[in-house]
């Protein structure tokens, strides 16, 4: 195990570098405000578990993907077991910085929803350097929000990317059709790259058709050539791919510059903090990245792996996909919306999509 020690005036900043040397997966040891040539300054003892696996999988690959697969998904959930009872040991003991006592409250609420520790105490610390802000304008840097429609504006293409299962394709019906309703006369694409599985595939080309828009399928690199030609006769294009863990090629880099193609990750609360995190170590394209949709919101008994999340990947909340049917499930992201979720289990209202 790989010990260091940080000392600094800033509670906050000193998180902050030990995320950016040791990584998330660093553990709080010890925290202390003490005084050091008579000026009070902060000291954190950070811990990282030193992992030799990556080396022996380089000199040794591996005969058995899924058999690797299942123990990392192991280890991850052992460390995070003991992340948290080590946190629930050590931080009766930490002073911290002074917040109010409405503010722990709410952090103890967001514990309670699943809420990482060390996602808590990096709130801990940024709740007491911004003491004369609102509690919510301090949580939404953490969990930032931004407009889908900002995100529309940025780029004609966009793909959405993310596990088996999370909702993609229903997702991108439901922001065809929302985009349909707001522009009546915008030119819609919808671009399947996902062959292997027959029912994605007609259930995207089915609607696509029911709803007059246009459809259709990415199977190699000259596909991808032909819809780089053909993609300033259309005002947007959605592109459905294949689940996370699949044998299937992703969308490399060459093929995300030739389209200036937008990635968006589609994940559901649904999933475990370790699952996700599985999935989050295993993007394809992890740079192209521009905000996180949050599907199937309505299924999970809490929400706090949406702040988890954000934390990790420093990516903003775009979109909400809920319900099951075509109409008013889904709603662009907002901060109001985002966590009157997590506070209040409050779906956001959704969007009247056409029929």
């Amino acid at each position: 195990m790989q010990i260091k020690t940080y000392r600094g005036t800033s509670y906050s900043s000193l998180i902050r570098k030990i995320k950016g040397e040791l990584g998330t997966d660093a553990v709080i040891l010890s925290s202390d405000c003490i005084s050091s040539n008579g000026n009070k300054c902060y000291e954190v003892v950070a811990a990282l578990e030193n992992g030799t696996d990556n080396t022996a999988q380089e000199t040794c690959p591996s005969v058995n993907p899924k058999l690797d697969q299942r123990m990392d998904m192991d280890w991850r959930m052992e460390w995070e077991n003991f992340k948290n009872s080590f946190f629930k040991i050590i931080k009766s003991n930490i002073p911290g910085p002074s917040i109010t006592k409405r503010q722990k409250q709410i952090l103890e609420y967001l514990e309670k929803q699943g809420v990482h520790p060390e996602v808590i105490m990096d709130l801990w610390s940024s709740m007491a350097e911004n003491i004369h802000l609102p509690t919510l304008k301090v949580l939404g840097d953490v969990v930032p929000t931004i407009s889908w429609d900002k995100c529309l504006s940025s780029s004609r293409i966009h793909a959405l990317v993310g596990p088996s299962g999370a909702g993609k394709t229903t997702t991108i019906l439901r922001l065809a059709l929302d985009a349909r309703r707001k522009g009546p006369d915008k030119r819609i694409c919808l671009v399947n790259t996902d062959t292997n599985h027959a029912g994605g595939r007609l259930y995207l080309k089915h609607y696509a058709d029911l709803s007059g828009l246009d459809y259709m399928e990415v199977k190699s690199t000259s596909h991808w050539q032909d819809l780089a030609a053909k993609k300033s006769s259309y005002d947007l294009i959605f592109v459905d791919t294949p689940g996370l863990g699949d044998d299937t090629e992703p969308l490399s880099r060459e093929i995300r510059e030739l389209l200036s193609m937008h990635c968006h990750l589609v994940m559901s609360p649904v999933y475990g903090s370790a699952q996700i995190d599985h999935y989050l170590a295993g993007l394809p394209c992890t740079d192209g990245l521009k905000s996180i949709i949050w599907t199937k919101i309505d299924e999970a008994c809490n929400h706090g792996v949406l702040i988890n999340t954000s934390w990790k990947t420093r990516l903003p909340v775009s979109y909400f996909s809920f319900g099951k049917s075509l109409r008013q499930c889904s709603s662009p992201a907002t901060q109001e919306s985002l966590w009157m979720l997590i506070f209040k289990k409050q779906l956001p209202k959704g969007s009247p999509a056409a029929d």
